[in-house]
């Protein structure tokens, strides 16, 4: 099994940030690997909502099954996913408040990986903190951007 725990402290505040991580369809802007997400089942994203994610690992082009499995509205999003090289796995993105204009980003990711890829499962903690850290760097990038763009301080 593996476990990935990264955070960066983002100068936004927490619900900026938070629409953001929120818009499920728009992660491929900011995700590596990710290179679509649509939502299966109807309304907002909440408690039970459904996505499939067209991911790219190692190279290889699979669909992932993502489920909203935990929703604190504005704090954190819990999904379990399987498919691909996952097994099992899940991963949330939490966000909080660090005064009025920033906030810390923690995402923590762990599974089990199928097949020959789970021999890599030692090599995950390393590799995902630095993928994750890049991530979160695209993502504040873009929010920056969107930031400009709107006008925003």
């Amino acid at each position: 099994m593996f476990h990935v725990v990264q955070r960066r402290t983002m100068p936004y505040p927490s619900d900026t940030v938070w629409r953001h991580l929120i818009d499920f369809p728009n992660i491929p802007t900011w995700e590596d690997g990710v290179l679509e997400v649509r939502q299966t089942s109807p309304g907002p994203p909440g408690l039970g909502t459904e996505f499939v994610a067209r991911r790219r690992y190692a190279g290889r082009e699979t669909h992932v099954v993502c489920r909203i499995v935990d929703w604190q509205e504005g704090r954190s999003a819990t999904l379990a996913l399987d498919g691909g090289p996952l097994r099992s796995a899940s991963a949330c993105y939490a966000v909080e408040a660090r005064g009025a204009d920033a906030c810390e980003v923690t995402y923590t990711g762990s599974g089990d990986l199928v097949g020959p890829v789970r021999l890599l499962t030692p090599l995950i903690g390393s590799m995902g903190r630095r993928q994750i850290a890049a991530n979160l760097a695209h993502l504040e990038r873009l929010i920056a951007a969107d930031s400009d763009r709107d006008g925003v301080a």
